[in-house]
């Protein structure tokens, strides 16, 4: 699918989740860390929970609240049981304000 935009830098703040809706694709959650932007799936791969509604980050994961599983917002790799399966994680290009994502 390539490059989409996925939102404006001035949408994202630092230490919070944002919920993007691209195209026909599932949503992502984007995530900004200092000056920073990073993008994964936005379900949880144990709960089926909305990570940019229902988490919140901590030391750099994102923290699902349903079952308190973690991950690294970076790798997607699980850091705390019970989340076993990785989150899919998307490259990030900023030009000028606008935040695409490559799907």
């Amino acid at each position: 699918m390539g490059l989409v935009k996925a939102c404006q830098l001035s949408d994202l703040e630092d230490g919070e989740i944002f919920k993007a809706q691209v195209a026909d694709h599932p949503a992502l959650a984007l995530y900004m860390i200092g000056d920073e932007v990073f993008a994964t799936s936005d379900i949880c791969t144990h709960g089926e929970a909305s990570l940019s509604e229902d988490g919140y980050i901590e030391n750099g994961q994102v923290i699902c609240s349903w079952h308190d599983g973690a991950f690294n917002i970076k790798t997607g790799e699980p850091c705390r049981l019970p989340c076993m399966d990785p989150l899919k994680t998307f490259p990030i290009r900023i030009e000028g304000d606008e935040v695409f994502v490559d799907l």
